[in-house]
């Protein structure tokens, strides 16, 4: 293999989206998982895939040669890599892409019929390697109901976020709780489902120190964009009024707000962290992965199918109290079948370098 590689990945918002978009701490815990498990190689490059890349970005990924797609939600019934990107495209360039742990979208309605475009794009990816890593089972049997002539090509391999040392080589989870961190969804209907986490915690463990967690920084949109959200009068994904308001709610029941700036900050305050609850996917995972108990409150499909393929409960509408007593021991083995499957994905990868 070549000594580095390009990544496309979401975390990072272009300049001309700041004013509508920002981003997300568990997409840059994705982006410094797969370095972590790519080391001694190192990213030489990285771009969006929420812009079409510039003439001279498109140069020097095409100098990269692997250009490693990198995990998150991404995956839906028209996923272009990038805006305008065809099949044509990616059988002329010098490229190989590397599917590596993405996911379904999670709302069901984008994740009906493959199009053709789509089917073409990871068909002619596919030319170029062996095998692809994905997220969780639900999306693996999306890509086979489409594409069964690529069937034994997708690789359920998890989420890199949770393929680390601690859970895979631990023997027991901690049952610290001195710190308890809380993360939440601004998206939706949220202020009931979230508002009823904070309030079930801060019941749970009132000695403990409590942290709400910010994983995307609504508040910090700018101006007009926040009188348009309130223009709105509801709560909905990117409004800060809203967000505001939450931090605020968790601050009257004795939580410490925490707004990271990065995800390397917040990987580093988690690292205090005994116990997360929230509706977070990738807190849930890196709080997993440091053997460490987390619940999760799932808000679309992903965390379902996150929770299929590692055994652990959700907190949802028909069991809205976690179950504190959850035996955690049997999720460090299916975390270990992945890791396999991890490790024969990588392999894969170096033998067709």
């Amino acid at each position: 293999m070549n000594p580095g590689y390009a990544l496309v990945s979401p975390y990072g918002i272009p300049a001309s989206l700041r004013a509508r978009k920002v981003a997300n701490i568990g997409d840059g815990f994705i982006v410094r998982a797969i370095e972590r498990l790519l080391a001694p190689r190192v990213a030489t490059l990285r771009c969006s895939p929420r812009m079409t890349p510039a003439a001279a970005m498109l140069a020097r990924l095409q100098q990269a040669g692997d250009v490693v797609l990198a995990g998150a939600n991404q995956l839906d019934d028209g996923y272009r890599i990038w805006p305008g990107m065809t099949a044509e495209q990616v059988q002329r360039a010098c490229w190989r892409f590397v599917i590596f742990g993405l996911g379904l979208n999670g709302d069901p309605a984008r994740n009906q019929q493959m199009s053709e475009a789509t089917c073409a794009i990871i068909e002619a990816i596919h030319q170029r390697i062996e095998l692809s890593s994905w997220r969780c089972p639900a999306t693996v049997r999306y890509l086979q109901r489409e594409l069964p002539h690529l069937a034994d090509r997708f690789v359920m391999t998890g989420c890199p976020v949770l393929l680390d040392t601690p859970v895979l080589d631990g023997a027991r989870f901690s049952s610290a709780e001195r710190v308890v961190a809380v993360t939440a969804t601004e998206r939706g209907d949220y202020w009931q489902r979230e508002t009823a986490i904070i309030d079930c915690v801060a019941r749970r463990f009132p000695r403990a120190r409590r942290y709400f967690v910010v994983h995307q920084d609504f508040a910090a949109l700018p101006v007009i964009g926040r009188w348009h959200d309130r223009l709105r009068g509801r709560h909905s994904i990117g409004d800060s009024a809203g967000a505001l308001a939450l931090r605020g709610y968790a601050q009257s029941r004795g939580y410490q707000v925490l707004v990271p700036d990065n995800a390397d900050v917040a990987a580093v305050l988690y690292e205090a962290v005994d116990v997360h609850v929230g509706s977070r996917l990738h807190a849930h995972l890196l709080m997993l992965s440091r053997n460490r108990r987390s619940w999760l409150v799932p808000v679309d499909q992903r965390g379902h199918g996150m929770a299929e393929a590692f055994a652990f409960p959700l907190v949802t509408a028909d069991a809205p109290e976690p179950d504190w007593d959850f035996d955690f021991e049997p999720l460090r083995q299916h975390v270990r079948v992945a890791w396999s499957e991890m490790q024969r994905f990588l392999r894969s990868w170096s033998a067709s370098g």
